[in-house]
């Protein structure tokens, strides 16, 4: 009798089915899980975090580190290795941060920090983003098939606009690139990060330079993939890039 081949858990072909399609269990869970109360619930598998979702909480399908809206089976436990797919990358960072931390006493340069990463994770987890990096003074998020769906490039679009929309105090810019990338658990024996790798992510970093503050900075890729129009060129000599970078700022 024919049937779907069985995917093994870890080889290349399970990661791009996992990251382009989302994690499908298998048997009574996959019918169980999205009947039951109540919200919240993981994006990937449906177990729900509360009422009796607490239960399966007890042996792994308790909130992810890596997002809260995913439960740990679905990215924190996941086997070592990855595949390339496609995905957006969003970085946001704090503008001048060098110059803010020498005119700031400690305590409040830290408290705005923290304000500043929690209003950008409640607004990337409101689109379905998986929380990478927090960098000193920058968050790096990929926004994946998987999870966001076969929106995910407008998913970290809307999230970046959300993120400025959020901040008047603290002058920040946004980047989104998309193509591409390595995506996997990455590491040592002991210690593994679902990451994303590869030149789309350190593009992303590059054009983060030009993303001057309350603006947003999109790759050529995005801009035109989300038909986005009234926005101005930028031509950049980007580092490690043999050719000028075709990108788009938002207006501030």
């Amino acid at each position: 009798m024919g049937g779907a081949t069985k995917l093994v858990k870890g080889s290349e072909e399970w990661w791009i089915d996992y990251l382009t399609h989302g994690h499908r269990l298998e048997g009574m869970a996959r019918w169980l899980f999205p009947k039951l109360p109540s919200n919240p619930r993981c994006k990937i598998c449906k177990v729900p975090f509360n009422g009796f979702g607490k239960l399966f909480g007890r042996f792994g399908w308790s909130p992810s580190r890596k997002n809260p809206k995913m439960c740990g089976f679905c990215s924190d436990r996941l086997p070592i290795g990855g595949a390339d797919v496609q995905v957006a990358i969003l970085v946001v960072d704090v503008r001048g941060y060098t110059s803010l931390s020498e005119t700031m006493a400690p305590s409040e340069l830290v408290n705005k920090l923290n304000v500043f990463f929690n209003t950008c994770t409640d607004a990337l987890m409101n689109h379905d983003a998986l929380i990478d990096k927090y960098l000193g003074d920058a968050v790096q998020a990929l926004f994946l098939p998987g999870v966001a769906g076969p929106d995910y490039i407008n998913c970290a679009y809307q999230a970046g606009r959300d993120i400025l929309a959020k901040f008047d105090s603290l002058p920040i810019g946004v980047t989104v690139h998309a193509g591409l990338c390595y995506v996997g658990n990455v590491g040592s024996n002991q210690i593994v990060d679902l990451t994303a790798m590869g030149d789309v992510v350190n593009t992303t970093h590059r054009l983060q330079s030009a993303a001057s503050e309350g603006t947003m900075v999109v790759s050529a890729e995005v801009y035109e993939a989300l038909g986005l129009s009234g926005w101005t060129k930028l031509d950049l000599d980007l580092k490690g890039k043999a050719e000028s970078f075709s990108a788009y700022q938002s207006v501030s």
